[in-house]
Protein backbone atom coordinates (compact mmCIF):
# COMPACT_ATOMS: atom_id res chain seq x y z
CA UNK A 1 0.00 0.00 0.00
CA UNK A 2 1.03 3.61 -0.51
CA UNK A 3 1.83 5.00 2.93
CA UNK A 4 -0.13 7.91 4.36
CA UNK A 5 3.15 9.69 5.02
CA UNK A 6 4.11 9.38 1.35
CA UNK A 7 0.67 10.59 0.39
CA UNK A 8 1.07 13.70 2.53
CA UNK A 9 4.47 14.41 1.03
CA UNK A 10 3.38 13.88 -2.56
CA UNK A 11 0.31 16.06 -2.06
CA UNK A 12 2.52 18.92 -0.94
CA UNK A 13 4.70 18.42 -4.02
CA UNK A 14 1.65 18.38 -6.26
CA UNK A 15 0.42 21.66 -4.79
CA UNK A 16 3.72 23.28 -5.67
CA UNK A 17 3.56 21.86 -9.19
CA UNK A 18 -0.01 23.00 -9.69
CA UNK A 19 0.76 26.55 -8.59
CA UNK A 20 3.01 27.01 -11.60
CA UNK A 21 0.26 26.19 -14.08
CA UNK A 22 -0.95 29.00 -16.27
CA UNK A 23 -4.40 29.74 -14.85
CA UNK A 24 -5.54 31.19 -18.20
CA UNK A 25 -4.99 27.95 -20.09
CA UNK A 26 -7.15 24.85 -19.66
CA UNK A 27 -4.42 22.32 -20.27
CA UNK A 28 -4.82 18.59 -19.76
CA UNK A 29 -2.22 15.85 -20.06
CA UNK A 30 -3.78 12.47 -20.80
CA UNK A 31 -1.81 9.26 -20.28
CA UNK A 32 -3.06 6.27 -22.26
CA UNK A 33 -1.89 3.15 -24.09
CA UNK A 34 -3.81 3.67 -27.32
CA UNK A 35 -0.98 3.42 -29.83
CA UNK A 36 -2.29 1.27 -32.70
CA UNK A 37 -3.49 3.01 -35.87
CA UNK A 38 -7.18 2.67 -35.01
CA UNK A 39 -6.66 3.60 -31.36
CA UNK A 40 -4.70 6.69 -32.37
CA UNK A 41 -7.55 7.70 -34.66
CA UNK A 42 -9.92 7.40 -31.72
CA UNK A 43 -7.68 9.57 -29.54
CA UNK A 44 -7.74 12.29 -32.20
CA UNK A 45 -11.54 12.37 -31.97
CA UNK A 46 -11.43 12.92 -28.21
CA UNK A 47 -8.64 15.47 -28.45
CA UNK A 48 -10.47 17.40 -31.16
CA UNK A 49 -13.62 17.70 -29.02
CA UNK A 50 -11.59 18.82 -26.01
CA UNK A 51 -9.90 21.44 -28.19
CA UNK A 52 -13.26 22.63 -29.55
CA UNK A 53 -14.43 23.14 -25.96
CA UNK A 54 -11.47 25.42 -25.32
CA UNK A 55 -8.88 23.05 -23.89
CA UNK A 56 -5.30 22.19 -24.81
CA UNK A 57 -4.78 18.44 -25.08
CA UNK A 58 -1.34 17.14 -24.11
CA UNK A 59 -1.06 13.60 -25.43
CA UNK A 60 1.11 11.06 -23.59
CA UNK A 61 0.74 7.74 -25.40
CA UNK A 62 2.75 4.88 -23.86
CA UNK A 63 2.90 1.48 -25.54
CA UNK A 64 1.44 -1.34 -23.46
CA UNK A 65 -1.26 -1.09 -20.81
CA UNK A 66 0.94 -2.13 -17.86
CA UNK A 67 3.61 0.38 -18.89
CA UNK A 68 1.10 3.21 -19.24
CA UNK A 69 -0.57 2.44 -15.92
CA UNK A 70 2.77 2.14 -14.12
CA UNK A 71 3.87 5.50 -15.49
CA UNK A 72 0.58 7.11 -14.48
CA UNK A 73 0.68 5.68 -10.95
CA UNK A 74 4.30 6.79 -10.47
CA UNK A 75 3.36 10.26 -11.64
CA UNK A 76 0.45 10.43 -9.20
CA UNK A 77 2.49 9.13 -6.27
CA UNK A 78 5.38 11.42 -7.20
CA UNK A 79 3.21 14.51 -7.02
CA UNK A 80 3.13 15.25 -10.77
CA UNK A 81 -0.22 13.77 -11.82
CA UNK A 82 -1.69 13.93 -15.31
CA UNK A 83 -5.19 15.31 -15.73
CA UNK A 84 -6.52 11.88 -16.71
CA UNK A 85 -5.19 8.36 -17.14
CA UNK A 86 -6.56 5.31 -18.91
CA UNK A 87 -7.15 2.08 -16.99
CA UNK A 88 -9.12 -1.06 -17.72
CA UNK A 89 -12.42 -1.79 -16.04
CA UNK A 90 -12.05 -3.51 -12.71
CA UNK A 91 -10.03 -3.37 -9.53
CA UNK A 92 -6.83 -1.87 -10.92
CA UNK A 93 -7.49 1.52 -9.37
CA UNK A 94 -8.44 0.43 -5.83
CA UNK A 95 -5.10 1.20 -4.18
CA UNK A 96 -5.07 4.72 -5.57
CA UNK A 97 -8.64 5.26 -4.41
CA UNK A 98 -7.99 3.84 -0.94
CA UNK A 99 -5.13 6.27 -0.44
CA UNK A 100 -7.09 9.35 -1.46
CA UNK A 101 -5.24 9.89 -4.72
CA UNK A 102 -8.27 9.89 -7.02
CA UNK A 103 -11.04 12.40 -7.55
CA UNK A 104 -14.55 11.19 -6.79
CA UNK A 105 -16.76 11.54 -9.85
CA UNK A 106 -20.06 11.00 -8.04
CA UNK A 107 -21.28 14.60 -8.19
CA UNK A 108 -20.33 14.95 -11.85
CA UNK A 109 -22.01 11.62 -12.64
CA UNK A 110 -25.24 12.66 -10.96
CA UNK A 111 -25.30 16.07 -12.63
CA UNK A 112 -24.67 14.53 -16.06
CA UNK A 113 -27.00 11.55 -15.46
CA UNK A 114 -24.36 8.92 -16.21
CA UNK A 115 -26.54 6.23 -14.62
CA UNK A 116 -29.12 6.52 -17.39
CA UNK A 117 -26.60 7.04 -20.18
CA UNK A 118 -24.07 4.25 -19.60
CA UNK A 119 -24.27 0.45 -19.22
CA UNK A 120 -24.56 -0.53 -15.58
CA UNK A 121 -21.86 -3.21 -15.86
CA UNK A 122 -19.25 -0.68 -16.97
CA UNK A 123 -20.31 2.14 -14.65
CA UNK A 124 -20.49 -0.18 -11.64
CA UNK A 125 -16.96 -1.40 -12.31
CA UNK A 126 -15.81 2.02 -11.11
CA UNK A 127 -17.94 2.13 -7.96
CA UNK A 128 -16.45 1.72 -4.48
CA UNK A 129 -18.57 2.15 -1.35
CA UNK A 130 -21.29 3.86 -3.35
CA UNK A 131 -19.04 6.46 -4.98
CA UNK A 132 -18.02 6.59 -8.65
CA UNK A 133 -14.28 6.82 -9.34
CA UNK A 134 -14.00 5.98 -13.04
CA UNK A 135 -15.56 7.24 -16.27
CA UNK A 136 -16.18 4.50 -18.87
CA UNK A 137 -14.91 5.49 -22.30
CA UNK A 138 -15.10 2.36 -24.44
CA UNK A 139 -16.93 -0.93 -24.52
CA UNK A 140 -15.65 -4.18 -25.99
CA UNK A 141 -16.56 -7.77 -26.48
CA UNK A 142 -13.49 -9.82 -25.60
CA UNK A 143 -14.24 -13.29 -26.97
CA UNK A 144 -14.18 -12.80 -30.73
CA UNK A 145 -12.23 -14.71 -33.36
CA UNK A 146 -11.11 -13.07 -36.60
CA UNK A 147 -10.55 -14.71 -39.99
CA UNK A 148 -8.98 -13.74 -43.30
CA UNK A 149 -11.82 -14.06 -45.82
CA UNK A 150 -9.62 -14.84 -48.84
CA UNK A 151 -8.04 -17.77 -46.98
CA UNK A 152 -11.47 -19.06 -45.94
CA UNK A 153 -12.50 -18.92 -49.59
CA UNK A 154 -9.28 -20.60 -50.72
CA UNK A 155 -9.74 -23.58 -48.39
CA UNK A 156 -13.46 -23.72 -49.15
CA UNK A 157 -15.01 -23.19 -45.73
CA UNK A 158 -17.58 -20.76 -44.36
CA UNK A 159 -17.05 -18.62 -41.28
CA UNK A 160 -16.71 -21.07 -38.36
CA UNK A 161 -19.29 -20.91 -35.57
CA UNK A 162 -18.47 -24.08 -33.62
CA UNK A 163 -15.20 -25.58 -32.41
CA UNK A 164 -15.52 -28.50 -34.81
CA UNK A 165 -15.75 -25.99 -37.65
CA UNK A 166 -12.81 -23.99 -36.26
CA UNK A 167 -10.52 -27.00 -36.10
CA UNK A 168 -11.64 -28.19 -39.52
CA UNK A 169 -10.70 -24.80 -40.98
CA UNK A 170 -7.37 -24.77 -39.16
CA UNK A 171 -6.53 -28.24 -40.45
CA UNK A 172 -7.37 -27.24 -44.03
CA UNK A 173 -5.27 -24.08 -43.78
CA UNK A 174 -2.36 -26.10 -42.41
CA UNK A 175 -2.71 -28.68 -45.19
CA UNK A 176 -2.61 -25.85 -47.73
CA UNK A 177 0.74 -24.72 -46.33
CA UNK A 178 -0.72 -21.64 -44.62
CA UNK A 179 -0.33 -20.45 -41.03
CA UNK A 180 -3.54 -21.54 -39.29
CA UNK A 181 -3.47 -19.40 -36.14
CA UNK A 182 -1.58 -16.27 -35.09
CA UNK A 183 -2.50 -15.45 -31.49
CA UNK A 184 -0.88 -12.81 -29.35
CA UNK A 185 1.65 -14.30 -26.98
CA UNK A 186 1.43 -11.60 -24.32
CA UNK A 187 0.01 -12.84 -20.98
CA UNK A 188 -3.01 -10.56 -20.93
CA UNK A 189 -4.22 -11.62 -24.36
CA UNK A 190 -3.56 -15.29 -23.66
CA UNK A 191 -5.80 -14.94 -20.59
CA UNK A 192 -8.59 -13.37 -22.65
CA UNK A 193 -8.27 -16.14 -25.23
CA UNK A 194 -8.54 -18.76 -22.50
CA UNK A 195 -11.66 -17.03 -21.15
CA UNK A 196 -13.17 -17.14 -24.64
CA UNK A 197 -12.60 -20.87 -24.79
CA UNK A 198 -14.02 -21.43 -21.29
CA UNK A 199 -17.24 -19.54 -22.05
CA UNK A 200 -17.77 -21.25 -25.40
CA UNK A 201 -16.90 -24.79 -24.27
CA UNK A 202 -17.76 -24.97 -20.56
CA UNK A 203 -20.75 -22.69 -20.95
CA UNK A 204 -22.16 -19.61 -19.28
CA UNK A 205 -23.05 -21.31 -15.99
CA UNK A 206 -19.51 -22.58 -15.41
CA UNK A 207 -17.91 -19.36 -16.62
CA UNK A 208 -20.07 -17.20 -14.34
CA UNK A 209 -19.44 -19.51 -11.37
CA UNK A 210 -15.71 -18.95 -11.79
CA UNK A 211 -15.81 -15.23 -12.59
CA UNK A 212 -18.51 -14.07 -10.19
CA UNK A 213 -18.16 -16.61 -7.38
CA UNK A 214 -14.54 -17.76 -7.72
CA UNK A 215 -15.91 -21.29 -7.46
CA UNK A 216 -12.95 -23.68 -7.26
CA UNK A 217 -15.22 -26.70 -7.65
CA UNK A 218 -16.23 -25.39 -11.09
CA UNK A 219 -12.54 -25.21 -12.05
CA UNK A 220 -12.11 -28.85 -11.11
CA UNK A 221 -15.33 -29.86 -12.90
CA UNK A 222 -15.64 -31.80 -16.15
CA UNK A 223 -16.86 -28.83 -18.20
CA UNK A 224 -13.81 -26.76 -17.31
CA UNK A 225 -11.58 -29.74 -18.10
CA UNK A 226 -13.21 -29.95 -21.53
CA UNK A 227 -12.39 -26.26 -22.11
CA UNK A 228 -8.77 -26.86 -21.09
CA UNK A 229 -8.52 -29.64 -23.69
CA UNK A 230 -9.79 -27.33 -26.43
CA UNK A 231 -7.37 -24.60 -25.39
CA UNK A 232 -4.51 -27.10 -25.35
CA UNK A 233 -5.45 -28.30 -28.83
CA UNK A 234 -5.80 -24.73 -30.10
CA UNK A 235 -2.32 -23.68 -29.03
CA UNK A 236 -0.83 -26.45 -31.20
CA UNK A 237 -1.95 -24.52 -34.29
CA UNK A 238 -0.17 -21.32 -33.24
CA UNK A 239 2.80 -20.22 -35.31
CA UNK A 240 6.32 -20.26 -33.88
CA UNK A 241 6.44 -16.47 -33.65
CA UNK A 242 3.50 -16.13 -31.28
CA UNK A 243 5.30 -16.16 -27.88
CA UNK A 244 5.49 -12.59 -26.61
CA UNK A 245 3.98 -11.11 -29.77
CA UNK A 246 1.63 -8.11 -29.47
CA UNK A 247 -1.98 -8.22 -30.62
CA UNK A 248 -1.45 -5.63 -33.40
CA UNK A 249 1.37 -7.72 -34.87
CA UNK A 250 -0.71 -10.88 -34.61
CA UNK A 251 -3.69 -9.15 -36.24
CA UNK A 252 -1.53 -7.82 -39.06
CA UNK A 253 -0.66 -11.39 -40.04
CA UNK A 254 -4.35 -12.05 -40.65
CA UNK A 255 -4.90 -8.69 -42.33
CA UNK A 256 -2.01 -9.33 -44.72
CA UNK A 257 -3.15 -12.87 -45.55
CA UNK A 258 -0.24 -14.59 -43.82
CA UNK A 259 -2.48 -16.36 -41.28
CA UNK A 260 -6.06 -17.58 -41.24
CA UNK A 261 -7.19 -16.71 -37.72
CA UNK A 262 -6.40 -14.70 -34.62
CA UNK A 263 -8.26 -14.05 -31.39
CA UNK A 264 -9.03 -10.79 -29.63
CA UNK A 265 -11.73 -8.36 -28.66
CA UNK A 266 -13.71 -5.98 -30.80
CA UNK A 267 -10.78 -3.55 -30.77
CA UNK A 268 -9.23 -5.74 -33.48
CA UNK A 269 -11.99 -4.53 -35.76
CA UNK A 270 -10.37 -1.11 -35.66
CA UNK A 271 -7.10 -2.56 -36.91
CA UNK A 272 -8.84 -4.14 -39.91
CA UNK A 273 -10.71 -0.91 -40.64
CA UNK A 274 -7.53 1.18 -40.34
CA UNK A 275 -5.94 -1.12 -42.95
CA UNK A 276 -8.81 -0.39 -45.32
CA UNK A 277 -10.42 -3.79 -44.92
CA UNK A 278 -14.16 -4.42 -45.05
CA UNK A 279 -16.03 -6.84 -42.78
CA UNK A 280 -17.63 -9.64 -44.78
CA UNK A 281 -15.49 -8.97 -47.83
CA UNK A 282 -11.93 -9.02 -46.50
CA UNK A 283 -12.39 -10.52 -43.05
CA UNK A 284 -14.90 -12.33 -40.90
CA UNK A 285 -15.58 -12.10 -37.16
CA UNK A 286 -17.29 -14.65 -34.96
CA UNK A 287 -18.04 -15.64 -31.39
CA UNK A 288 -17.69 -19.41 -31.21
CA UNK A 289 -20.88 -20.95 -29.79
CA UNK A 290 -22.51 -17.50 -29.58
CA UNK A 291 -25.50 -18.75 -27.60
CA UNK A 292 -23.23 -18.67 -24.53
CA UNK A 293 -22.85 -14.91 -24.88
CA UNK A 294 -20.19 -12.22 -25.08
CA UNK A 295 -17.58 -11.25 -22.49
CA UNK A 296 -17.84 -7.53 -21.81
CA UNK A 297 -14.75 -5.46 -21.11
CA UNK A 298 -13.81 -1.85 -21.52
CA UNK A 299 -11.61 1.08 -20.65
CA UNK A 300 -12.14 3.84 -18.12
CA UNK A 301 -10.52 7.17 -17.40
CA UNK A 302 -9.39 7.97 -13.89
CA UNK A 303 -8.84 11.50 -12.67
CA UNK A 304 -6.21 12.14 -9.97
CA UNK A 305 -7.28 14.34 -7.08
CA UNK A 306 -6.91 17.87 -8.50
CA UNK A 307 -4.39 20.15 -6.83
CA UNK A 308 -5.90 23.51 -7.80
CA UNK A 309 -8.75 25.16 -9.66
CA UNK A 310 -6.93 24.93 -13.00
CA UNK A 311 -6.61 21.16 -12.67
CA UNK A 312 -10.27 20.85 -11.69
CA UNK A 313 -11.40 22.88 -14.72
CA UNK A 314 -9.25 20.78 -17.04
CA UNK A 315 -10.74 17.56 -15.68
CA UNK A 316 -14.28 18.92 -15.86
CA UNK A 317 -13.74 19.82 -19.50
CA UNK A 318 -12.28 16.39 -20.26
CA UNK A 319 -15.29 14.68 -18.73
CA UNK A 320 -17.63 16.89 -20.74
CA UNK A 321 -15.79 15.92 -23.92
CA UNK A 322 -15.66 12.21 -23.09
CA UNK A 323 -19.37 11.99 -22.22
CA UNK A 324 -20.59 13.81 -25.34
CA UNK A 325 -22.77 11.41 -27.36
CA UNK A 326 -21.68 12.42 -30.91
CA UNK A 327 -18.04 12.41 -29.81
CA UNK A 328 -18.43 8.99 -28.18
CA UNK A 329 -20.01 7.65 -31.36
CA UNK A 330 -17.25 9.04 -33.60
CA UNK A 331 -14.62 7.74 -31.20
CA UNK A 332 -16.12 4.25 -31.23
CA UNK A 333 -16.32 4.15 -35.04
CA UNK A 334 -12.69 5.28 -35.38
CA UNK A 335 -11.44 3.05 -32.57
CA UNK A 336 -13.39 -0.01 -33.66
CA UNK A 337 -15.16 -0.35 -30.31
CA UNK A 338 -18.79 -0.39 -29.20
CA UNK A 339 -20.51 2.94 -28.49
CA UNK A 340 -21.39 2.89 -24.79
CA UNK A 341 -23.68 5.92 -24.49
CA UNK A 342 -27.40 5.58 -25.02
CA UNK A 343 -28.53 7.57 -28.01
CA UNK A 344 -25.38 6.85 -29.99
CA UNK A 345 -25.81 6.64 -33.76
CA UNK A 346 -25.14 3.02 -34.69
CA UNK A 347 -25.92 3.40 -38.39
CA UNK A 348 -22.24 3.68 -39.30
CA UNK A 349 -21.17 0.55 -37.44
CA UNK A 350 -19.87 -2.31 -39.58
CA UNK A 351 -21.45 -5.79 -39.22
CA UNK A 352 -18.93 -6.96 -36.61
CA UNK A 353 -19.47 -4.06 -34.23
CA UNK A 354 -23.21 -3.96 -34.91
CA UNK A 355 -23.43 -7.61 -33.85
CA UNK A 356 -21.22 -6.96 -30.81
CA UNK A 357 -23.45 -4.04 -29.87
CA UNK A 358 -26.45 -6.38 -29.88
CA UNK A 359 -24.71 -8.65 -27.37
CA UNK A 360 -23.43 -5.70 -25.38
CA UNK A 361 -26.87 -4.23 -24.74
CA UNK A 362 -28.59 -7.50 -23.80
CA UNK A 363 -27.93 -8.73 -20.26
CA UNK A 364 -28.90 -12.26 -21.29
CA UNK A 365 -26.21 -12.27 -23.96
CA UNK A 366 -23.39 -10.61 -22.03
CA UNK A 367 -21.27 -11.40 -19.00
CA UNK A 368 -18.38 -9.71 -17.22
CA UNK A 369 -14.67 -10.10 -17.81
CA UNK A 370 -12.48 -11.51 -15.07
CA UNK A 371 -10.50 -8.28 -14.84
CA UNK A 372 -13.68 -6.38 -13.90
CA UNK A 373 -14.12 -8.60 -10.85
CA UNK A 374 -10.71 -10.00 -9.86
CA UNK A 375 -7.98 -8.20 -7.97
CA UNK A 376 -4.69 -7.58 -9.80
CA UNK A 377 -3.13 -10.32 -7.67
CA UNK A 378 -5.63 -12.91 -8.91
CA UNK A 379 -5.31 -11.73 -12.51
CA UNK A 380 -1.52 -12.00 -12.25
CA UNK A 381 -1.68 -15.50 -10.79
CA UNK A 382 -4.05 -16.71 -13.51
CA UNK A 383 -1.94 -15.14 -16.25
CA UNK A 384 1.12 -16.88 -14.87
CA UNK A 385 -0.67 -20.24 -14.90
CA UNK A 386 -2.00 -19.73 -18.44
CA UNK A 387 1.41 -18.60 -19.72
CA UNK A 388 3.12 -21.64 -18.25
CA UNK A 389 0.45 -23.94 -19.70
CA UNK A 390 0.80 -22.29 -23.11
CA UNK A 391 4.55 -22.82 -23.17
CA UNK A 392 5.55 -25.66 -25.50
CA UNK A 393 8.70 -26.35 -23.55
CA UNK A 394 8.72 -26.97 -19.81
CA UNK A 395 5.11 -25.89 -19.32
CA UNK A 396 2.35 -27.33 -17.14
CA UNK A 397 0.34 -30.43 -17.92
CA UNK A 398 -3.43 -29.99 -18.14
CA UNK A 399 -3.87 -31.43 -14.66
CA UNK A 400 -1.17 -29.18 -13.21
CA UNK A 401 -2.66 -26.17 -14.94
CA UNK A 402 -6.12 -26.81 -13.49
CA UNK A 403 -4.66 -26.89 -9.98
CA UNK A 404 -2.58 -23.78 -10.63
CA UNK A 405 -5.69 -21.98 -11.90
CA UNK A 406 -7.71 -23.09 -8.87
CA UNK A 407 -4.96 -21.86 -6.55
CA UNK A 408 -4.81 -18.60 -8.46
CA UNK A 409 -8.42 -17.82 -7.61
CA UNK A 410 -7.36 -17.61 -3.96
CA UNK A 411 -4.39 -15.32 -4.64
CA UNK A 412 -5.97 -12.16 -3.28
Amino acid sequence: MISKLLFAATTATALCFGASTNAQEIKAEVIHQWTSAAESAGVKVLAQKFTELGGTWVDNAISGGPNARSTAVNRVVGGNPPAAMLFNTGAQFRELQENGLLRSLTETAKAADWENKMPAALLNSGVVDGDIWALPISGNGANWFWFNKSILDKIGVAKPKTWDEVFSALDKAKAAGLTPFSPSGEPRWQRLMFNAVVLSVAGRETYDAIIYKRDVSAVRGEKFKAAVKVFEKLKDYADAGSPGRSWPDSTNLVISGKALMTQGGTWLNGAFAAAGKTAGADYECAIINPDQGMVISGDVFLFPEPTDDAATKAQDLLMKAFADVPTQTAFAVANGTIPILKGADTSKLNPCIAEASRFFNDAKLSTGSDQMLFTPAIVGALEDAITRFSSKGGGLTAEQFIEAYANGLAAG
